[in-house]
C-alpha cells in the first residue's frame, strides 16, 4: 500500500488559502460576469417621457399615496436611478436636452424665447435612422409639436392632440396608437418615444380615482382642478386651506394613478407581442411639479428647486437584466441618450454632453464626477437666478449655497459658513455656459392659431 505523506501545518495552510482565493477569484468572476451589463446591439429602444411628474409622487420613489403600482412593479425588472436632474423646467428646452444630450445653452430650443431646435444640432432619432432604426413617436403635441423642431428624425411624429381637449389628454390614446404601429411595423429594429400631458395642468382626474384618493373633503375647490383657479390661487385673488392643498394634489396624485395604469397596459403588450425581452426601455419626465415649497402651487418653469427638477429615470433592460438595482448617485437627463449608445455599443457622437450611466448600472461609479446644470433660461446666463448647478451635495442658486445632505429641501443658504465652495461652483457653471459657448444658430418658431390655442389650454401662452 502507497501512503500519501501528509502536508505539514505550514503547507496545508498555503494549499487552504490557495483554494480559498481560487474561490474568491471564481467569485468575484461570476458576480462580474452576472452584473456587467453586455451591450445589446440591434435592440430596439424606447423612450417614455411623462410631462410633469416629479419623482417623489411615485410609490417607488417613497411617496405615501398609491399612485403608480404599475410603475413600481416594472421598477423590479429594472435600474432605477433614485437622483435624476432634469436640465430645464420647461418642456421644450427639457425634452430638447434628453433628445440631444446638450444643455439649454447649446442646444438653443426654448418656448418662452420661441426658439426651436436648430436644423445642425443631432437628435437621437436622427442618429438611430442612420443606424437603420425605424423611428416613430406618438406625443401629445403642445410644446413639442413639429414647429419646434424636435420631430426631425423621426419616420412618423404623431401629435395626438389633433381632436385637442384637456379631458381628451390621457396616456392611453397614446399607448394605443403605439400599439398599432408596433404591429404595421414589421420585423425591423425601432426607436420608439412616446410622450403625454396626463399630469400636466389643468389636473382632470377620474372621479373614482379622485375618490380613493381623499375623504371627506367638501370644498369649496371643484374635483378639477383648472389653469384658471391655479394662476388666481398663484396672483393671490383665491386663498386656500391646507384641505384646500391637499386636494389640488390629490388630484395631481390621481392623474398620475390613471397614466400608470396606461403605462402598465403598454408594458403588458410589449410582453405578449414579444419585445419586451429584446428592447432597452426608459421611463422618465421632463420636469416636475411645485406645491407651495417655495413660491407658488401646482406649476413650474418659474424656478428650479429639487421639486421641479428631480424626475424619475428608470430602466429596463433586455431581458430584465439587472433588475431591482437602485443607484443613488446624481445623474441627469443628458445621460439618458448616452447611455442608450453604450448599451446599443455604438460610439458616441461628439455632440453628446452626458455620460453613459453603465458604470453605474454594474455597481461601480462614474469615471469622471458629475456636475448638473439647469436652466430657466438660455442667452442671460450671468442672472443667477436663471440657472442652478449641483453635485448631489451641494447646490448653488440664486446666489444661495444649500448643503443637500442637512437640508435636502433647499431652504438654508449656508453661503457665510462656505464662501470658498460657493465660489468655486460658480466658477465651474460660468464656465459651461458663457454665452459665447452658444453653439446654436438662432432659428425662430412660427406658431399656428391652431397650436397658440392647444398651448393656451395648458397655461403656456398666460
Amino acid at each position: 500500500m502507497i501512503r500519501m505523506a501528509t502536508p505539514s501545518p505550514s503547507v496545508l495552510r498555503r494549499m487552504i488559502a490557495g483554494a480559498v482565493s481560487a474561490a474568491a477569484l471564481l467569485a468575484a468572476a461570476f458576480f462580474l460576469f452576472r452584473s456587467r451589463p453586455p451591450a445589446f446591439p440591434g435592440s430596439n429602444v424606447i423612450l417614455v417621457s411623462i410631462d410633469t411628474l416629479r419623482a417623489d409622487h411615485l410609490g417607488v420613489y417613497g411617496h405615501f399615496r398609491k399612485t403608480s403600482p404599475e410603475i413600481d412593479l416594472f421598477s423590479r425588472e429594472s435600474i432605477l436611478f433614485e437622483n435624476c436632474q432634469a436640465q430645464s423646467v420647461s418642456t421644450l428646452a427639457s425634452h430638447a436636452s434628453i433628445l440631444t444630450s446638450q444643455l439649454l445653452s447649446h442646444h438653443g430650443a426654448y418656448f418662452t424665447r420661441r426658439l426651436r431646435l436648430p436644423s445642425h444640432v443631432p437628435t437621437i432619432a436622427a442618429l438611430l435612422k442612420e443606424r437603420g432604426y425605424k423611428t416613430a413617436s406618438f406625443n401629445d403635441g403642445g410644446q413639442i409639436a413639429p414647429e419646434f423642431g424636435l420631430d426631425r428624425g423621426f419616420d412618423l411624429y404623431e401629435n395626438m392632440d389633433k381632436d385637442f381637449t384637456i379631458d381628451k389628454l390621457h396616456f392611453e390614446r397614446i399607448v394605443r396608437a403605439a400599439e398599432a404601429w408596433l404591429e404595421s411595423r414589421g420585423t425591423s429594429k425601432f426607436f420608439l418615444f412616446l410622450h403625454t400631458y396626463e399630469t400636466h395642468a389643468p389636473y382632470t382626474p377620474r372621479p373614482d380615482i379622485l375618490a380613493g384618493f381623499e375623504s371627506g373633503y367638501a370644498g369649496p375647490l371643484p374635483p378639477e382642478t383648472s389653469e384658471d383657479l391655479i394662476d388666481r390661487i398663484n396672483r393671490g385673488e383665491v386663498e386656500i386651506s391646507e384641505a384646500d392643498k391637499a386636494h389640488i394634489i390629490a388630484t395631481y396624485d390621481a392623474e398620475i394613478r390613471s397614466m400608470d395604469a396606461s403605462f402598465g397596459d403598454f408594458v403588458a403588450s410589449l410582453e405578449a407581442k414579444g419585445l419586451l425581452d429584446n428592447t432597452i426601455l426608459i421611463f422618465t419626465s421632463d420636469h416636475g411639479e411645485e406645491f407651495g415649497e417655495h413660491e407658488l402651487m401646482a406649476t413650474h418653469s418659474h424656478a428650479l428647486f429639487r421639486e421641479q427638477v428631480h424626475v424619475p429615470l428608470i430602466v429596463r433592460l433586455p431581458g430584465g437584466r439587472l433588475g431591482g438595482r437602485r443607484a443613488g448617485d446624481l445623474v441627469r437627463s443628458i445621460d439618458i441618450a448616452p447611455t442608450v449608445f453604450a448599451l446599443l455599443g455604438i460610439d458616441r457622437p461628439p455632440s453628446f454632453e452626458g455620460a453613459s450611466l453603465v458604470p453605474l448600472m454594474r455597481g461601480r461609479p462614474l469615471p469622471a464626477p458629475v456636475f448638473s446644470i439647469s436652466q430657466r433660461d438660455m442667452l442671460e446666463t450671468y442672472r443667477r437666478d436663471f440657472w442652478s448647478i449641483t453635485d448631489g451635495r451641494w447646490k448653488l442658486y440664486k446666489g444661495l449655497l444649500f448643503d443637500l445632505a442637512a437640508d435636502a429641501g433647499e431652504t438654508r443658504d449656508v453661503s457665510a459658513f462656505h464662501p470658498d465652495i460657493k465660489a468655486l461652483y460658480r466658477r465651474r457653471a460660468l464656465r459651461l455656459l458663457p454665452p459665447e459657448n452658444l453653439r446654436t444658430g438662432i432659428e425662430p418658431v412660427r406658431m399656428s392659431q391652431d397650436l397658440k390655442k392647444r398651448l393656451e389650454a395648458l397655461g403656456y401662452l398666460k
